[in-house]
């Protein structure tokens, strides 16, 4: 450099090396503050409640403060955290696979010949139990499994993966670009410099060639886009971190990319459009009806008292749902809020359902199975149990979807307690307060019973109920409002072209009363049955698929062929689950959104997206950061 001039040449190679460590310490910066985040989500899924029994009362408690020595107490969906004991229970059958990779389903009883061994990681499929705790923590099965995990990387997701594909599709493309003007600015030099009067010396050859390869070293390092993938990180980094806040925790980085390219929504009613809040507001039983829930009072004086103990005990048995306490610690019925409004209504009436509970001794549970769509509880009869006029050993009680009970009732009883046969003209009375209530988007729900001899009481299988020659008790219309927002949600749904189709366990006219509510149902759509759906031929539903908007009675089956319909027609699904056979279509569909109150642990493992506050408008919130990553991105290409 001239002497009357000051150093510079350190200035290029220290602007190189800040250059590179803000690019390494961005990195790095961002890979810690993605592991602290990844960290916290994994924390708040595993912040879920079990339900046991401490102190001979049912609670709900922390899934971290489980002991050795307590007692679960195991409904369908559950998965179990911990390693335990079958003590006792109906039909308890549990998937495995997790733990031995064995697909069969395995019955758990205490039998000698049975297995009583229940894994943690495990998935229960069906029946109830009450099991013992033997191990928990890093000391249970899944527990070391997941420890001898620690150590491993996570995994790219497929946006990074394809972005990386590109990233080095760039850079083979600037490497051949600049190969190619580096023969060609040599070839230049050398035709050039023959073509002068002296050929330069050799140490102008070596400067310029110097020269040349440096220009070609630039081009390279340009076209390197190694700020591509720290830069779709930080955008699905920051939009999962935002739709936390919005109540959605991202189980899957790339559920967010994908979910801004959906184009068809197809959601649960209960819990997800409505509030899961239930109350039964009108009733017709035992031939007296009430249209408020304040006048059931009024019922009560009006019906026999054997009747009203029927009621009550039918209600009190066939459920379990129990009082304890809800999120903000307040007393409260706690697990399936259709039970919860009926155990409401006798709790309202003045009945302790706890000690009926507790003197009775139940022979068989059959468990609400979406199949069925009933669930069904078979009790001794003793002393404190409700008197009919037929005197037997055993009692069936039924409750669940109104037209399917009602199919399976050849009797009914009136308010005096005496029962009647159920001819076409009780049938056409009943059905017609089905169809009166649903009409006002009212869920219906049919209770029924019977007696039964010791001969029938042997001959009664151990995996379908006796769901025949039932006697009718009454129907109750349970409301369930919509949540706040959910027109406009379904409006702007529309209004960003993504189609949102109503998928639900409820009758026809309900389903279609609600969703015409919300602003699902519309002029030209297409409301179904499940089993109407699944009759169809499959040219049938493609057909049928894309005006599709209510289906109704519908069981997990009719989800996975509705997705797997759109997906066939290119369509990007997001579908909602809450329920343990809802986990092959929430893992079919592009982007499956679970339930974070009421969804079970197996639909929470299938899908990518939970919710936490089991909301409709919160899947609005993804689709807008899905739409924003998608943006971020292309903007950066």
């Amino acid at each position: 450099h001239p002497a009357d001039e000051p150093r510079v040449g350190w200035v290029e190679g220290t602007a190189i090396l800040v250059a590179v460590l803000a690019v390494v310490f961005t990195n790095a910066i961002n890979d810690y503050q993605k592991e602290a985040q990844f960290k916290k989500l994994n924390a708040k899924k595993e912040d879920r409640v079990v339900k046991l029994l401490r102190g001979g009362k049912e609670k709900q408690i922390n899934i971290s403060e489980i002991n050795v020595g307590d007692i679960l107490l195991l409904e369908p969906g559950d998965i179990l955290s911990v390693d335990a004991l079958f003590i006792d229970g109906h039909n308890l059958a549990c998937d495995e696979s997790s733990a031995t990779g064995e697909s069969d389903t395995m019955k758990k009883t205490t039998d000698d010949k049975g297995d009583c061994f229940i894994l943690s990681g495990s998935k229960v499929l069906e029946g109830v139990a009450r099991v013992v705790v033997i191990a928990v923590g890093e000391h249970s099965f899944f527990g070391k499994t997941m420890m001898s995990m620690r150590d491993t990387g996570t995994e790219v997701t497929p946006l990074q993966a394809k972005l990386d594909i590109l990233a080095e599709q760039i850079a083979k493309l600037g490497f051949a670009a600049a190969v190619t003007m580096l023969i060609v600015l040599i070839i230049k030099y050398f035709i050039t410099a023959s073509l002068q009067p002296e050929f330069p010396p050799g140490a102008d050859i070596a400067a310029a060639i110097i020269s040349i390869v440096i220009q070609a070293i630039t081009i390279i390092v340009v076209a390197v886009p190694e700020g591509l993938p720290m830069a779709v990180t930080m955008a699905l980094a920051f939009a999962t971190t935002q739709m936390l806040k919005d109540n959605n925790l991202v189980r899957v980085l790339a559920a967010c990319e994908t979910m801004g390219n959906a184009t068809a929504v197809c959601s649960d009613k209960t819990g997800t459009l409505t509030q899961n809040k239930m109350t039964v507001v009108e009733g017709s039983l035992a031939e007296k009806t009430f249209s408020k829930a304040d006048d059931a009072k009024n019922w009560y004086k009006e019906v026999d008292k054997n009747v009203s103990e029927l009621l009550f005990e039918s209600i009190a048995i066939n459920s379990t749902a129990f009082e304890g306490k809800d999120e903000k610690g307040q007393d409260a019925f706690v697990g399936s809020k259709t039970e919860c409004a009926l155990l409401g209504l006798t709790k309202g009436l003045g009945y302790d359902h706890e000690k009926t509970r507790h003197n009775t001794k139940k022979v068989k549970v059959y468990p609400f199975a979406s199949q069925r769509k009933t669930m069904t509880t078979v009790i001794e009869i003793n002393d404190g149990s409700a008197k009919t006029t037929e005197k037997a050993k055993c009692r069936v009680h039924t409750k669940g979807a109104s037209e399917i009970v009602l199919s399976s009732c050849t009797q009914y009883i009136d308010e005096k307690g005496n029962v009647h046969k159920l001819d076409q003209e009780a049938t056409t009375k009943f059905e017609n307060v089905i169809n009166e209530y649903a009409e006002k988007a009212l869920r219906t729900i049919t209770l029924a019973y019977k007696d039964l001899s010791d001969a029938q009481v042997k001959k009664m299988s151990d995996d379908e109920p006796p769901l025949d020659n039932l006697v009718v008790i009454g129907i109750v219309g349970i409301m369930d409002p919509l949540r706040p927002g959910v027109v406009e949600s379904v409006q702007a749904f529309r209004n960003a072209g993504v189609f949102v189709r109503m998928i639900t366990g409820d009758n026809l006219t309900t389903a279609k009363a609600i969703a015409r509510n919300a602003g699902i149902f519309t002029k030209g759509g297409v409301a179904l049955t499940g089993p109407e759906f699944r009759e169809l031929s499959r040219e049938e539903q493609m057909k049928i698929v894309p005006r599709l908007q209510v289906l109704a009675r519908s069981s997990p089956t009719d989800k996975t062929i509705v997705v797997d319909c759109l997906q066939k027609q290119d369509q990007v699904v997001g579908m909602t689950g809450d329920g343990t056979n809802d986990g092959p279509a929430l893992k079919m569909a592009d982007v499956g959104f679970s339930m974070g109150i009421a969804g079970t642990e197996v639909a929470k493992e299938a899908s990518d997206i939970i919710l936490m506050d089991d909301n409709f408008n919160s899947i609005l919130k993804a689709l807008k950061w899905g739409r924003a990553v998608n943006d971020g991105v292309r903007k950066f290409l």
